[in-house]
């Protein structure tokens, strides 16, 4: 395989370290921090940090952006700056030196509605302004490169900071006699290791993987299982808990008038496992080893 060059904007983010992990051996990054591009820069400033990094890149890969959703309700412009104008910017730069460039977006661009998984031939209805703003994003994406890539992505967590959801439940269940986790919302856990390397095989392939792809891990449950899942993995692990049960809670109770969330977004992957041949692993796999190697060390005197 000929080493290529990859750029990864928000490289210190929790997808951007797994993408760094799964390309360094093969090809050369140039790791972008926020000190180094920050998407809340103007246009000028943009390019002129894009061409001092990224001049050259085979991919341009955007793993970063406001991801705070009831933030984006209370500052939509910061939303609008960081999802939608930075992302073109970046598309645009990237398309004047035919670099291909892939963006991350979310399962936040539907409004939560269906009962089978969403494909990417879906139309968009995002509930939220943050929602609106990765809608937006993907359009500012595909409109500059027939060659760019969206990947839309649901309930990530892997290594990094802040701690993800996992470590959230886990610590809450360790400190707490009582858990209570949303049981009326439901989709697929997707670890950020798994993601990485399932786009590894299509970063430079600018002719079919191209447009809309969904990702997630295989199957699909709700909040309070997936926390449960973590409880009973740690415990496993001989974590000492405090609470071993996770009780339910619904989606009204716990965000009441904060911006509102898709009830249901489970992502078909039909399409990659058609260009791929290449089934993602079952979500309950790689949050059992995320859990015995990330989380339950933190609670274990090893």
């Amino acid at each position: 395989m000929n080493r290529k060059k990859v750029a990864i904007i928000g490289s210190n983010g929790r997808l951007g370290r797994s993408l760094q992990e799964v390309c360094q051996t093969d090809h050369d990054i140039s790791a972008l921090t926020r000190h180094d591009l920050d998407l809340a820069w103007s246009d000028r400033k943009i390019r002129e940090a894009l061409d001092q990094h990224a001049q050259g890149s085979d991919v341009a890969l955007l793993s970063a952006g406001n991801t705070n959703v009831d933030q984006c309700e209370v500052s939509p412009e910061d939303a609008e700056q960081l999802n939608v104008t930075a992302v073109s910017s970046i598309a645009r730069w990237c398309a004047e030196r035919e670099i291909r460039f892939i963006n991350f977006s979310s399962d936040y661009v539907f409004d939560g509605h269906k009962d089978s998984p969403y494909t990417e031939d879906d139309p968009v209805s995002p509930l939220s302004i943050y929602g609106q703003s990765k809608a937006d994003g993907e359009e500012a994406t595909l409109d500059a490169s027939d060659r760019n890539l969206v990947v839309r992505l649901t309930w990530l967590y892997g290594p990094g900071k802040p701690l993800a959801t996992p470590d959230w439940a886990v610590d809450l269940a360790v400190k707490n006699e009582h858990l209570n986790v949303v049981s009326d919302r439901i989709g697929s856990p997707s670890y950020t290791g798994d993601m990485a390397e399932a786009l590894f095989p299509l970063l430079f392939d600018d002719q079919t993987a191209t447009g809309l792809l969904h990702l997630c891990n295989a199957g699909s449950c709700t909040w309070q299982e997936w926390a449960q899942f973590c409880l009973d993995s740690a415990k496993a692990c001989g974590v000492e808990l405090r609470t071993h049960t996770v009780d339910p809670l619904t989606m009204d109770e716990l965000f009441g008038d904060r911006a509102t969330r898709p009830k249901y977004t489970v992502l078909s992957t039909a399409k990659y496992e058609a260009m791929t041949g290449r089934t993602l692993p079952d979500w309950r796999e790689p949050l059992k080893h995320y859990i015995e190697t990330y989380v339950a060390p933190r609670f274990l005197r090893i």
